[in-house]
């Protein structure tokens, strides 16, 4: 019968001096490497990514590890760009398939296991000179208390018949035909100046919230001749993109002319991030945010590209830029988008503004959304332009 050896543990003991001195010296390089990993992740969030998603499958394969496995069948592919040996190949390939690790991007290290690294999802397209990762818009769901205000609220609109998609129990403002549709997935979202309070956790309210940002968008609009209806609807956060869809998607039925879709929020950063003075006059700052998931990507990514640069070019840095989230197990990477190539999510401002900073911000985008809307809607009599617009 054959006779097994087993190995003898050693113990170790740990009040010697040497064994204290080589754990302190352990622990202070983990925390060195952990230090540099978040200092690549700051650095590494400046760069800009124009690629679309493709299948589920391959989003989480880096563009060098998809172009090294072309190569082999596109000899030139290798040759215009520098790709890894085989063996690297294979376990990079299996990391990102199996891991969603990216052994070049340090925070593909990090984002999963520690909370503050969860927006390295977020991609920053197009950004102002003063945007850094750590400036990057921020979502957070409003506390215990106001949730359960929102589901009181629904339960009462939906026993009195009131909590109805018709755009007809919804704000219309301007002229018969209504070119624009204004809505509030997180419609508590609020500011703290405005409901007496200094905790950025509790920055949100059943009434004095971003919808009267949207109310305000309505008269603008109006003053410039341009129709629009505002839904003020109540969601839970939980569901509440798919709810506020249900919402454009009747009005969309029921109002033909309706052509762009806003999506209006407030930020959770804080005042240094989302204001700047012109003129000595404090606004709020805008961040556009596009859903890679969207089937309307390209075309919606065109449209905050161009409303982020001709609000820039009229009041410079008013908008921080426009950021880009894919779909994954923490963000929605669609919000509604896909119903319209002219669908936009607009972060207004953060906690720390107030709704006149707001009011004046949104002076730009009125200003910038409307000519945008008049100049392509051709006068009676005359015949459409063909000319792109850009």
């Amino acid at each position: 019968m054959k006779k097994w050896k087993f190995a003898s543990f050693t113990s170790v003991n740990m009040s010697g001096q040497r064994v204290r001195r080589n754990f302190v010296i352990l622990m202070l390089c983990t925390a060195v490497i952990f230090a540099i990993a978040g200092g690549f992740a700051v650095l590494q969030a400046k760069v800009t990514t124009h690629t679309t998603d493709g299948n589920p499958l391959t989003s989480h394969v880096s563009n060098q590890t998809l172009v090294s496995l072309l190569g082999g069948n596109i000899p030139y592919l290798n040759e215009s760009v520098q790709t890894p040996s085989k063996d690297s190949l294979v376990s990079r390939l299996v990391l990102e398939l199996m891991m969603s690790i990216d052994i070049k991007d340090p925070r593909t290290f990090l984002g999963h296991e520690l909370p503050s690294f969860a927006l390295f999802d977020t991609e920053i397209y197009l950004a102002s000179e003063d945007v850094t990762f750590d400036s990057i818009p921020i979502d957070t769901p409003p506390d215990a208390k106001i949730e359960d205000q929102i589901a009181k609220a629904i339960e009462k609109a939906v026993q009195s018949g009131e909590l109805s998609d018709d755009p007809k129990r919804l704000v219309g403002a301007g002229p018969g035909i209504k070119k624009v549709f204004i809505y509030h997935s997180h419609f508590s979202e609020s500011f703290l100046p405005e409901i007496g309070s200094t905790n950025p956790n509790s920055a949100s309210h059943m009434s004095k919230n971003i919808t009267m940002v949207g109310k305000k968008l309505q008269e603008d609009l109006a003053k410039m001749n341009i129709g629009s209806i505002a839904s003020n609807k109540p969601y839970p956060y939980t569901t509440a993109y798919a709810m506020s869809k249900q919402t454009v998607v009747a009005a969309m039925k029921q109002e033909k002319e309706l052509e762009y879709f806003i999506d209006i929020h407030r930020d959770s950063q804080r005042r240094d991030h989302t204001t700047k003075d012109f003129n000595g006059k404090p606004y709020a700052r805008f961040a556009f945010v596009v859903g890679k998931a969207s089937k309307n990507y390209a075309e919606n990514l065109k449209l905050a590209e161009y409303l982020h640069k001709e609000i820039n070019r009229l009041y410079p840095g008013l908008s921080r830029g426009v950021f880009q989230k894919p779909k994954t197990s923490g963000t929605n990477g669609e919000y509604n988008q896909s119903l319209s190539p002219n669908s936009m999510l607009v972060e207004v401002g953060g906690v720390d503004n107030n709704f006149e900073e707001t009011y004046r911000a949104i002076d730009v985008l009125a200003k910038v959304l409307g000519e945008r809307i008049v100049d392509a809607t051709p006068a009676k009599g005359t015949v459409p332009s063909t000319k792109e617009k850009k």
